[in-house]
């Protein structure tokens, strides 16, 4: 199957240089989100576990995807969130003048 396959299956399209990488460790399968490298192969960005309880293995998969870019997204903005709450670490005594 291909990208555009998956894609028009209902998966999230990623951006380019971006894949999805379904694997299995013998007890379960997930579906990762990954970015290729220049060096070293390529980089998980989210993933999520492939529910065996779907219609069918593809419609598992599509929804797998959807978790897996979902979570990817929630964890983007909350390490934005702390960047942008570690922009104010420091001192704020008010015996201090600037």
């Amino acid at each position: 199957m291909t990208m555009e396959e998956l894609v028009h299956a209902g998966a999230p399209e990623l951006p380019a240089g971006w894949f999805y990488r379904v694997t299995s460790n013998g007890f379960c399968f997930e579906v990762q989100v990954r970015e290729w490298r220049r060096r070293f192969g390529s980089r998980q960005h989210g993933y999520a576990l492939v529910r065996s309880d779907e219609v069918d293995g593809l419609t598992a998969i599509v929804a797998a995807c959807r978790h897996a870019v979902r979570r990817m997204e929630e964890e983007d903005e909350h390490w934005r969130k702390r960047r942008d709450v570690a922009k104010y670490l420091g001192d704020y005594d008010p015996r201090e003048k600037r």
